[in-house]
């Protein structure tokens, strides 16, 4: 038969001061990987948090930028909307008309709309005067009606 040749390892049992050394760098290693893990994430959440806070801040500058150079249109818009208004149109039909939501025609109409200019005094006059009298000739247009037909 063939020598079976077998290797021994050390089994001895460590038991006192050097089992417990032996224990407590095992228990180091654990909580040193732990902790390693846990400092990666944390540097990943800051670079994560860092990219955030800078592209909020770019939006931010960029909005503000916008919000200036659109001034002017914006003055324009509400300017339109409020001669549409004032031409007769009613709220659904400006929306239908511009694409405007009724909030934002609302806001345009309001007297709390931000830095509304206000027209001409003239041009409001005959606006309004216009508004309020009807078309002499739609009028002239329209079947007479009697009474008791």
């Amino acid at each position: 038969m063939a020598a079976v040749l077998l290797t021994v390892v050390n089994m001895t049992r460590r038991t006192g001061a050097s089992a417990r050394t032996q224990a407590l760098t095992k228990a180091q290693e654990a909580v040193a990987l732990r902790d390693a893990e846990r400092i990666k994430r944390e540097k990943q959440l800051e670079a994560a948090l860092a990219d955030y806070f800078q592209a909020h801040s770019e939006v931010e500058r960029i909005h503000a930028e916008a919000e200036v150079a659109a001034s002017p249109f914006e003055a324009s818009i509400r300017d339109a909307v409020r001669s549409l208004d004032l031409l007769g149109e009613t709220r659904a039909g400006i929306a239908g008309l511009t694409g405007l939501s009724l909030l934002r025609i609302r806001d345009y109409l309001s007297d709390l709309a931000p830095n509304a200019p206000v027209p001409d005094a003239p041009i409001l006059e005959e606006l309004a005067r216009r508004r309020r009298q009807p078309d002499a000739e739609v009028l002239a247009s329209m079947p007479a009606v009697r009474s008791g037909d």
